[in-house]
């Protein structure tokens, strides 16, 4: 019956059974999408301390073949949102974004249990990070842009950055200068079965090898093939050098092993 309670004709009738079976088809073959991409299964309740909050998640068992799932969180963060027309070249790094003692847990959800837990900080403040809820995609990875060319980041956006065919990494920044960032890797180590934060063991010139876990650019610049850079950048503000950097991962130490040169620019008289 239509609206006044008057019956249907067939047509209308059958054009209505259409729709209906459309919308089921539809509603099916998202749901059978979102399975296909294994949409990661939620945290166990208790599984995290009180004050806890969940900022992202990523199922590990598409890449390896593990009941394994990343959980990003922060131990009660504070929300910082930018005032309008206060720009800082920080903002292409951070945004919005949230501010506090931030970690990375592997789950067994299927078990209920955390298999190993570490933190996430740059230095200064200790014991904390500013994950971006919403940025331009300068550095993270944004899917999809609003008309300020800004987003929601995936902040576990995983790769392969160190060549063994898993992608099971991904980097975070850290603000440095204006166009420079601070990058590190961390991920999923599949010889150990936990997370972890890469060492990168760094060589500037002819000096000594110096381990760090948070380098200038490497990790912002896309690999020619995993676990291999190979290129110069130039710090600007009016630099008469250029870096060049060769990277690769050494995987029998789990580490990435940077040798950097300082190479003079001719100035323009």
């Amino acid at each position: 019956m239509d609206a006044d309670g008057k019956p249907l004709n067939k047509c209308v009738r059958v054009a209505f059974n259409m729709v209906i079976r459309s919308a089921s088809f539809a509603l099916c073959a998202t749901i059978s999408v979102l399975a296909a991409q294994g949409v990661p299964p939620s945290v166990p309740e208790g599984l995290l301390p009180t004050g806890a909050m969940v900022v992202e998640t990523a199922d590990l068992r598409p890449a390896t073949g593990k009941n394994r799932t990343l959980v990003l969180w922060m131990q009660n963060p504070t929300k910082e949102v930018r005032k309008p027309n206060d720009f800082y070249c920080g903002d292409e790094v951070y945004g919005d974004h949230w501010f506090g003692p931030t970690r990375l847990s592997l789950v067994d959800v299927t078990a209920r249990k955390s298999v190993n837990t570490i933190s996430i900080e740059s230095g200064y403040p200790a014991d904390s990070f500013q994950l971006p809820f919403r940025v331009h995609d300068a550095y993270y990875h944004v899917p999809l842009l609003d008309s300020d060319k800004e987003g929601k980041p995936r902040l576990l956006h995983l790769r392969d950055f160190t060549g063994d065919g898993v992608a099971a990494e991904f980097v975070l920044f850290g603000f440095a200068a204006c166009g420079i960032a601070e990058t590190s890797v961390f991920g999923y180590q599949t010889i150990s079965d936990q997370v972890v934060q890469y060492p990168v063991e760094v060589t500037e010139g002819k000096g000594k090898p110096e381990v760090k876990f948070w380098i200038q650019q490497i990790f912002r610049i896309e690999p020619p093939k995993p676990g291999h850079w190979n290129f110069s950048w130039n710090p600007g503000r009016g630099a008469d050098f250029k870096f060049h950097e060769r990277v690769y991962f050494d995987k029998v130490r789990q580490r990435f092993v940077q040798h950097r040169t300082m190479i003079p620019l001719k100035l323009k008289m």
